[in-house]
């Protein structure tokens, strides 16, 4: 029965994967200067501590030496987006790049890539944009998806790792309109040169 029971839940893991999309869809364009809103968003929880029961099997009291909370030693991914206040994205029919005030950039593809030790999947279902980072000390879900107006960026952050309580977290970010006069990267008219 066991052997039945993992067997299904390897078909369901498999099946779950299939239905994500690596092109984008028409129709929805995450591009744009997106800034959170505070008042629909979950602050940023704690991150790099380990679990109660994890922390207590480590020295059996479940403190460390001076008494400061434990915290995960192991590489984690970039967490940007969980603490992120703005950011600008750029999106087209194969990728989407992130830029985060103060962070290093983010370049997605669409697929599967691996990046030393974190494997990255990317792609669509239906209209939202499903990111799963993979590593052994913690996997990241990012879904993206947009409001009807696509003036609202939704993002569920999934976090858990081997040493840590998974975490849900849900950033809310409303789209900036930005001032051509006052942004000198927007596309302004070119002028006429006079002889």
């Amino acid at each position: 029965m066991k052997v039945f029971r993992s067997f299904m839940l390897m078909a369901l893991a498999v099946s779950a994967c299939s239905h994500v999309e690596t092109r984008s869809p028409a129709g929805v364009d995450l591009s744009g200067t997106w800034e959170l809103d505070p008042r629909h968003s979950d602050s940023p929880p704690p991150l790099g501590r380990r679990s109660r029961s994890q922390m207590e099997d480590a020295d059996g009291t479940g403190t460390t030496p001076g008494g400061a909370p434990p915290r995960y030693g192991g590489p984690l991914p970039l967490l940007t987006m969980v603490t992120a206040t703005e950011m600008v994205i750029a999106q087209d029919a194969l990728s989407m790049g992130i830029e985060y005030p103060n962070q290093p950039y983010r370049d997605v593809k669409w697929g599967t890539q691996k990046r030393g030790l974190y494997t990255i999947d990317a792609g669509w279902e239906k209209e939202q944009l499903l990111v799963e980072t993979k590593s052994k000390p913690m996997n990241i879900k990012e879904t993206y998806s947009l409001n009807a107006s696509g003036n609202t960026l939704t993002l569920k952050i999934d976090l858990n790792g081997e040493r840590m309580e998974d975490r849900h977290v849900t950033r809310v970010f409303t789209r900036k309109i930005v001032d051509p006069v006052k942004d000198p990267q927007s596309s302004q008219p070119a002028q006429v040169q006079q002889h």
